[in-house]
């Protein structure tokens, strides 16, 4: 759509080539003593000819324009777009295994903390929750928004006995979730991912994420999810000694 702006200079324009053609005619009736009807007819000939041209020129204008004002929201999207790779790759590489050394005195809770308040931040989560079973038997909340039901939601599922990674936004998994008896009210508003932490087959425990309602995660998004499942299982159960190896 033309803006106002760009509106009034069309208008000007026009006005000043009408203006333009009158003196001509003027001209023409005056010092060649041209008839009045001939003047009419070329005078309301051109007239036409150069306000269809002027519009057809506009017209390319205006298209030129929407593929610039195209190519420069795609240019900004790429850029915004990069930095996120940007970040995750950032935060894939601060995943350092010596971060699991026991020798620097890191309790298992921190470090599990520590790990899944990086994947909340790295992938945009409202808010997560972190269980581990017995004999670890350790659970963490972590909540950017105050929203109890969200809390309610993730302990109402940790006795669900989920195997699988779940994401409600699809329509099976939306009614998998509903299946399970979580509110259909809270489903409305946020959307939440499942995912159990797996260490050899063994089922250590499970992680949820919720995030606002239709927020986008690309396949990229999920496999961050599972690097980071697959870290905290690590976490668990590695527990080397580097201070051996350090001089």
């Amino acid at each position: 759509m033309i803006n106002k702006s760009y509106f009034t200079f069309k208008i000007l324009v026009i006005g000043l080539i009408i203006i333009f053609f009158i003196l001509i005619q003027v001209i023409d009736l005056l010092y060649f003593s041209k008839p009045v009807n001939l003047i009419m007819i070329d005078a309301i000939t051109a007239l036409i000819a150069s306000i269809l041209l002027i519009e057809i020129i506009f017209k390319i204008i205006e298209k030129k324009e929407s593929q610039l004002k195209n190519q420069i929201d795609q240019l900004t999207d790429a850029y915004q777009y990069i930095g996120q790779i940007n970040r995750k790759i950032d935060s894939l590489l601060e995943l350092d295994i010596s971060a699991l050394d026991r020798s620097k005195k890191h309790s298992l809770h921190e470090s599990s903390i520590n790990i899944f308040n990086q994947l909340l931040n790295l992938v945009q989560a409202k808010a997560g929750y972190l269980y581990f079973k017995p004999p670890i038997d350790f659970k963490s909340y972590q909540a950017q928004i105050e929203q109890p039901q969200i809390k309610k939601t993730f302990e109402q599922l940790i006795n669900a006995g989920i195997k699988e990674f779940k994401h409600s936004q699809n329509k099976n998994n939306y009614d998998y979730f509903q299946s399970l008896g979580v509110n259909p009210e809270i489903l409305k508003k946020f959307d939440f991912i499942t995912k159990p932490i797996y260490m050899h087959d063994k089922d250590v425990g499970i992680m949820f994420l919720a995030f606002k309602k239709n927020h986008t995660l690309e396949t990229r998004d999920f496999d961050i999810i599972r690097i980071y499942s697959f870290y905290l299982a690590l976490n668990y159960t590695f527990k080397p000694d580097f201070s051996i190896y350090q001089t």
